[in-house]
């Protein structure tokens, strides 16, 4: 949640106006061609009457002025051929495009360009918008006076919001002076000052509530002006339990080009470091906490442009505390610096990857260059090539603090080649087959250990240099028939007609590499997952993991489609595969929770028959062989009309690397009347016998916002995590948000959200 003052920015409104400006611009010389000189544009006027009165041209009644897409109605309409003044009034209205504004009269002049209006109003997309006096204060800004602005479209608004001034600068900002909000006829806040860039999503925020973590706290955030390209954020917090924290945000808006940047700061003097409650209290943590971040992107040319991501924080328990949602994402945080070349055949790029944070796992690059062919003809054989060629010079960091790789830190050059062709093709008008040749060599250079263990351990290999050849071949096969089912029709379950598409799909790869992964010191390793590891290539990208295999991976998808409002619609998709191991592979990094001859069978089923019912579930089974058990399920039900439930479930057993997990999610939501609303939503883990999340809210519908009232309890060690929370939301444009919001999350996340523009 944000500013409502945003209205201006990318409103209707703000785009009303200005096009109303542009219209007297050009209106009055066609009115009046005869005394102002002839106009370029064509325009078609109609009038009940056209006369003239000493200086004054005027027309009556009816009057319609008609230039592009614009259309303009009036009563009366006048100009001075001296003081070169245009005069319209009597019920103005003006067309342009789909959008409708008017107003009770207006005056510009031709030479000044200043337009003064009285009264208008529009009412364009979901926002509906008055003021009292428009005057330009040049071709690109103008000045509303006693401005009232809401998206409740009745004549006792629920929410709208008044200032005395407003200054706005078309394609720029938007400055308001003396902001009311307004909940019904009762303000509710009231802001001296606002400034409003033209790409910002908000201007001002205000988050006020409590949590076990933070305690009670407040969160504010205020736009400040930079230049027309870049916008800020100031924000200053209160948090009961850890002290006061600021920050300041910077946006650079991208220049058409696809340049863009942004820069984030925040520091607290932390009144509880250790955090008991998160379970750290023995974590040496400075009270003075901070991060410093910037991401960039700049293009030197069409085809050239650098990248920057540079992460800063005082340690590693930053983000746990103060950005928890950020951290989800991206829990090692670290930095890069690259210049790219790019085209349609190939991708170059330098880079430089550092770790500049104290005790984070790191796989730092200082520096490394790559090179990536993508896939494209070979000559003029009907053979396709794709490689990628990096030499680098790498550094491996692991966690220090109580782990199994304590001081266990080294490095290397790296230098790794890859090439392959393919060649694909159709037999018999209906057999798709891809054959593909790949090969591969690496070199590692010789190593230094940051570590008490001795050299030659089989763990970590001998330290000194090795090289890596690799070869890989495969073969991909499909083929597609259907059969469609015309008297197949139930208006129940929204089936006209019915037809069934199957493809059946091979995939044989295989692999021959000269040195085990075990005796390699990696940079970039397999991370164990419940999933199937790629089995082509470039897919496969982590170089280290490389090890033999022969794997056959055969599987078929079903499509079930029919006819829907005039269009096609998936109705039931299922894919159906498994992978046969004639070599089983060896990562090293990773042993495989499902290790024999036969992967588990897994279903990936999407099932979507009707607007009001969504199912998807994702499972594998171990049919053929010994492994383990998973399923994750999701289904999205509207009961009634005033009702809708979803209930999901993830069920993982007999994994090494994931514990036995039954974890049920589910929520519902039931509307009482058309003014409230309840829901709630809960996690609860049947193998520990813990609900680990609660939320319960009560909604309050204002009929253009939503107002709900929250409770969230996150169960952890050592104490549970409780929070209430406020929630205002514009409901016909939710990414518009009001001026006060009480989701911290929300708050912390408010300066990532253009990220990668």
């Amino acid at each position: 949640m944000g500013a409502c003052p945003m209205i201006f920015r990318r409103t209707p409104f703000t785009a009303a106006l200005f096009a109303l400006f542009l219209c007297f611009v050009c209106a009055p010389n066609f009115l009046f061609a005869e005394e102002l000189g002839a106009s370029k544009a064509p325009i078609q006027i109609e009038s009940r009457e056209i006369s003239r009165e000493g200086n004054l041209s005027i027309a009556k009644g009816d009057v319609v002025i008609g230039v592009g897409d614009t259309t303009i109605y009036c009563d009366y309409a006048q100009c001075d051929i001296v003081t070169r003044d245009v005069m319209v009034s009597g019920g103005v209205r003006i067309f342009r495009g789909e959008k409708v504004f008017s107003g009770d009269r207006a005056i510009y002049n031709l030479d000044s360009k200043r337009i003064t209006g009285a009264e208008f109003r529009t009412a364009a997309g979901p926002f509906l918008a008055q003021a009292h006096a428009l005057v330009s204060l040049s071709s690109d800004a103008f000045e509303a006076s006693r401005g009232m602005f809401t998206t409740d479209n009745t004549s006792d608004p629920g929410f709208h919001l008044r200032a005395r001034k407003v200054r706005i600068f078309h394609n720029d900002h938007t400055e308001y002076e003396n902001v009311t909000v307004y909940v019904g006829r009762t303000p509710v806040l009231w802001l001296p000052y606002l400034y409003q860039p033209g790409s910002s999503d908000q201007s001002f925020s205000i988050a006020p509530g409590s949590n076990s973590i933070w305690g009670a706290f407040l969160l504010t955030r205020f736009a400040i002006p930079v230049n027309a390209t870049t916008y800020g954020g100031l924000r200053l917090d209160y948090m009961g339990k850890r002290g006061l924290g600021a920050g300041l945000d910077m946006t650079q808006l991208g220049q058409g080009d696809g340049s863009w940047g942004r820069f984030r700061s925040y520091y607290v003097a932390d009144k509880a470091p250790g955090t008991k409650d998160l379970g750290s209290a023995n974590d040496q943590i400075d009270s003075a906490r901070f991060r410093v971040s910037v991401q960039d992107r700049t293009f030197l040319s069409e085809t050239v442009y650098t990248s920057v991501n540079f992460n800063k924080l005082s340690d590693i328990n930053f983000l746990r505390d103060f950005s928890p949602a950020e951290m989800q994402r991206d829990p090692n945080p670290d930095s890069l610096f690259a210049l790219t070349k790019w085209s349609e055949n190939y991708t170059l790029t330098a880079e430089v990857r550092k770790q500049f944070n104290k005790d984070f796992e790191s796989a730092e690059t200082v520096p490394a260059l790559s090179l990536d062919a993508k896939r494209q003809p070979f000559l003029d054989t009907g053979i396709f090539y794709d490689g990628e060629t990096s030499a680098g010079k790498m550094r491996r960091n692991f966690l220090k603090k109580g782990t199994l790789f304590e001081f266990v830190n080294y490095d290397t050059v790296r230098l790794d080649t890859f090439h392959q062709w393919s060649y694909p093709k159709v037999l018999g008008g209906w057999l798709s087959v891809v054959p593909r040749v790949g090969v591969r060599g690496t070199h590692y250079g010789s190593s230094v250990l940051d570590s008490k263990l001795e050299l030659g351990d089989p763990l970590y290999g001998s330290g000194g240099a090795v090289d890596r050849g690799a070869l890989n071949a495969g073969l991909e096969t499909s083929f597609k028939f259907s059969k469609v089912f015309e008297t197949v029709e139930n208006r129940a379950w929204g089936l006209d007609g019915l037809r069934h598409i199957v493809q059946p799909f091979a995939n044989l790869s295989w692999v021959s590499t000269s040195r085990s992964p075990a005796t390699i010191l990696p940079m970039d390793t397999l991370s164990g997952s419940t999933k199937l590891p790629a089995i082509d290539f470039p897919q496969f990208n982590t170089i280290d993991s490389l090890t033999n295999w022969d794997i056959l991976r055969l599987g078929v998808r079903n499509r079930l489609q029919t006819r829907r409002d005039q269009d096609t619609l998936n109705w039931l998709e299922l894919e159906t595969f498994m992978d046969v191991r004639v070599q089983q592979p060896d990562y090293a990094s990773v042993k495989s929770a499902d290790t024999g001859g036969y992967s588990n069978v897994f279903n990936r089923l999407r099932w979507a028959p009707l607007p009001w019912l969504g199912v998807t579930l994702d499972s594998q089974l171990p049919v053929l062989d010994q492994g383990f058990t998973e399923f994750n399920s999701a289904t999205n039900v509207q009961v009634t009309r005033d009702l809708s439930l979803i209930v999901g479930n993830r069920f993982v057993n007999g994994n090494a690397y994931f514990s036995n997990s039954n974890l049920v999610n589910g929520g519902a939501r039931y509307r009482v009347n058309d003014n409230w609303s309840v829901s709630f939503e809960e996690n609860y883990e049947f193998q520990t016998r813990q609900m680990e999340y609660q939320r319960y809210s009560l909604d309050r519908d204002l009929r253009s916002w939503l107002a709900s009232f929250s409770l969230v309890v996150r169960e952890r060690a050592p104490k549970n995590d409780v929070a209430v929370l406020l929630t205002l939301i514009l409901k016909d444009v939710p990414k518009f948000r009001l001026p006060l919001h009480v989701d911290p999350e929300a708050m912390a996340g408010a300066s990532s959200s253009n990220k990668n523009r």
